[in-house]
């Protein structure tokens, strides 16, 4: 096949129908879900989930020299390594040129309500190579089958099982609905579609698709008036405060006691605490391209001509630094810090007096 248009002008005519072809073509020959980029600039040596993210770059940058067979897309299937994430910013323009008529199959969608999609595949890969159990890695391998999973039989729009539950439910968060509407609307959406679809039924179902990507959560119980924690070796096995002898349990009206030493129902704390430990988080965060660039902001791309732009230019920043010099020269330092929004340090309803911070 004559492949001269690969080196055309990249807005001539042939230039643009031999993309749309092209796409066709890496689209029909996906591996684990993603694409190799053979721009000017990746040469095959990137990959990604999403095909605008490569058409932007063909468009950017063009094709690779000498690349008129195409042996990372089909022809040969070389296997390639999975070592970037999607990229982010695309401007509008490039995203959608040459694509009138919607000539991909594809649903044109806001970026903004596709980023969580477009880099969850890298994503999942990532984690499952630092999984520390074998249980944990069978889930994310689970995920990643559902990431490849197409929502139905025959979805040429290209949705996935696990993108659009995804996207159900950030529609659900952002908008307050109840688990209850949310099932609901579930089993409509389910019923519309083509028979054998895997969109799940219920909110369970769809939160237990996802449910590996969630955070570590400890709950802790603790006193009712606040007084105590109930943890460590001090105060994890009593029944009482040791400040004010509030219960740590609800006390049930139909509760028959302890039968032989045990209670004859499960208990109820008085009150729970939700803690979610901030190293999890904070690795995850820095496991995710854009966010990690934006974590090493402060070091790498601040600027720094002794103006106060940034909380690292201020002289408590730079004595931590000082004081704890191996934290201080890692770019990938963070400090946290505390704020109050309105609070009312008196506790009393009718103040008028409220503190920021």
């Amino acid at each position: 096949m004559d492949r001269q248009w690969m080196y055309a002008d990249r807005w001539s005519k042939e230039f643009i129908d031999g993309v749309h072809y092209f796409l066709r073509v890496a689209e029909a020959n996906k591996r684990n879900g993603f694409i190799c980029c053979p721009c000017n600039k990746c040469k095959t040596q990137k990959e990604y989930s999403a095909f605008r993210t490569i058409h932007f770059h063909l468009f950017e940058s063009g094709f690779m020299p000498s690349y008129n067979c195409w042996t990372s897309h089909g022809e040969q299937g070389v296997e390639m390594e999975e070592d970037e994430a999607e990229d982010e910013n695309i401007p509008d323009w490039a995203q959608y040129a040459g694509f009138e008529g919607n000539q991909m199959g594809e649903v044109d969608r806001d970026a903004g309500d596709n980023d969580a999609a477009d880099d969850l595949g890298q994503m999942l890969q990532d984690a499952k190579e630092d999984c520390e159990s074998e249980k944990e890695a069978h889930k994310l391998e689970q995920m990643l089958e559902d990431h490849r999973t197409s929502l139905y039989p025959g979805c040429e729009q290209g949705h996935k099982k696990l993108d659009t539950t995804l996207e159900f439910l950030q529609w659900k968060a952002k908008n307050g609905v109840s688990d209850k509407a949310f099932g609901d609307l579930l089993k409509l959406v389910k019923n519309i579609l083509p028979e054998g679809n895997k969109l799940p039924e219920t909110t369970y179902e769809a939160k237990k698709i996802v449910c590996p990507l969630g955070l570590e959560v400890q709950k802790i119980h603790a006193c009712p008036n606040n007084c105590i924690l109930y943890r460590g070796e001090e105060y994890e096995n009593l029944e009482t405060c040791s400040v004010c002898k509030a219960l740590r349990y609800k006390i049930r009206r139909e509760d028959l006691g302890k039968v032989d030493g045990q209670p004859t129902k499960k208990r109820i704390p008085a009150k729970v605490i939700w803690y979610f430990p901030i190293i999890p988080r904070l690795s995850r965060l820095f496991k995710n391209k854009g966010n990690a660039r934006m974590m090493r902001r402060h070091v790498e791309e601040r600027q720094q001509d002794g103006m106060l732009r940034h909380p690292a230019d201020g002289s408590q920043w730079q004595n931590i630094d000082r004081k704890f010099k191996y934290f201080g020269k890692d770019a990938r330092n963070i400090r946290f810090g505390l704020s109050t929004d309105v609070m009312n340090p008196f506790g009393e309803m009718s103040s008028g007096h409220s503190t920021w911070d």
